[in-house]
């Protein structure tokens, strides 16, 4: 099959995987509204969930327009070949933020844990901005108009992602399984989050793993071709963990976690 064909194929495929799941948490965005309204503030949860769910369908949609259009020349491509990039680490530092807040509230407020985790956010955030601005060119095939960069760098992108979501899942999931032994009345909330964290960890390690093995491969119609379902994943999968925790916590079982 023509690589190029197949990344239009995946990319309709994810398209439609993040509609579904855009339609069907509809009630969940209003509740968020709704509950923010009642308080006449802004809570964190609810800001992180607009960030990770808005900055994802930009992504989703500049990214996707890209490939599909037909119409660019080099000139229109020159202005807009790194939107989909800026917007791309966007979402991943909504990500990101999701899990630091979640894992420095499961370690009580710690300090020394809160500086860690700054400072792993800013070092992780600041190598994914460098990887998707340096060196980055415009490309023009068929119309069509995508950010190009060099395979033997792009993969580190995801490598970065990996490494981030282990430490903060290591240091959640050990601070979880201290407070169970210390409080047993949190068991159903440690054992949501427990599988919350997990199925982040597994479904996003395996998208970028995918990734990792497409930027390695020589058809660099190839390369690009799984980024869309990385997206998608990273927006599933993070909405999902604020939406969990909101609902513990309209049935009290949540506690100041997010």
């Amino acid at each position: 099959m023509d690589t190029a064909l197949m990344e239009k194929y995946m990319r309709v495929a994810s398209l439609s995987i993040a509609l579904y799941d855009y339609i069907i948490t509809l009630p969940a965005e209003w509740r968020f509204y709704r509950s923010q309204y009642r308080n006449s503030r802004l809570c964190l949860a609810c800001i992180l969930f607009i960030s990770i769910r808005y900055a994802s369908v930009m992504v989703m949609v500049i990214s996707n327009y890209g490939v599909f259009s037909t119409s660019f020349t080099q000139e229109s491509c020159q202005r807009y070949y790194l939107v989909s990039p800026i917007f791309k680490v966007l979402q991943t530092m909504a990500s990101h933020a999701i899990l630091g807040v979640r894992t420095f509230n499961i370690t009580r407020r710690s300090r020394r844990m809160g500086t860690i985790l700054l400072v792993s956010f800013v070092v992780a955030t600041g190598l994914e901005w460098f990887n998707n601005l340096y060196n980055r060119i415009p490309v023009v095939l068929d119309g069509n108009c995508t950010a190009g960069n060099p395979r033997e760098t792009a993969w580190i992108y995801y490598v970065v992602v990996m490494l981030y979501d282990l430490g903060t899942l290591t240091v959640s999931t050990v601070y979880l399984i201290r407070h169970n032994a210390i409080d047993g009345r949190f068991s159903r909330l440690i054992k949501t989050m427990l599988y919350d964290g997990l199925g982040y960890f597994v479904a996003l390690t395996a998208v970028n793993i995918f990734n990792v093995i497409l930027y390695h491969s020589r058809d660099e119609g190839l390369q690009s071709s799984g980024a869309s379902l990385g997206y998608v994943v990273t927006w599933i999968m993070s909405q999902r963990i604020l939406i969990h925790l909101r609902v513990l916590d309209r049935k009290g079982t949540s506690t100041t976690l997010l």
